[in-house]
């Protein structure tokens, strides 16, 4: 039997940024915009009076291409291609479902939109939560001590 991901890995990359922007749209969220620059792609969007933006890291296309008359590297080069084409695809299905499920917490009120993308939101300054805290939780981690984020840090709990 097929899994649903893998059944989703014959969809078209167009076909999951297309569910993804009518899936943003259908939520509410307006400014739903794809870019694209080598091997990396951004789906930025407005909702809930918010700015978000992901980032998604695509394959890398091989750039060589095989000399001239040559059929054995023509077809490695082809082989090649259908399986980035694939992969492209599988990221951007798992995109699609990760996306769905945001929206659908949301939706369902188990969840809000900015809990559900919180790394995402885009904050003053064009740098997204994640980038901002991403230093800050590695530092904490690496020295084995609480680094504040402008708070004070939690006090102890104690077991009674």
């Amino acid at each position: 039997m097929t899994s649903h991901y893998t059944r989703g890995a014959s969809l078209s990359s167009e076909a999951s940024r297309e569910h993804i922007e009518r899936a943003l749209m259908d939520y509410g969220a307006t400014d739903v915009c794809f870019s694209h620059d080598g091997s990396r792609s951004a789906i930025a969007f407005r909702a809930d009076g918010r700015q978000f933006r992901l980032l998604v890291s695509l394959p890398e296309a091989d750039g060589t291409g095989p000399s001239a008359g040559d059929t054995a590297l023509g077809a490695a080069r082809g082989a090649k291609a259908k399986d980035f084409e694939r992969a492209t695809r599988r990221v951007w299905y798992a995109l699609t479902l990760a996306i769905d499920a945001k929206l659908g917490a949301a939706a369902a009120g188990i969840a809000t939109l900015e809990s559900e993308f919180l790394a995402h939101v885009v904050l003053p300054g064009n740098r997204t939560v994640f980038d901002e805290i991403e230093p800050i939780i590695e530092s904490a981690y690496r020295s084995g001590r609480y680094s504040s984020l402008g708070g004070s840090p939690p006090s102890p709990t104690v077991d009674r």
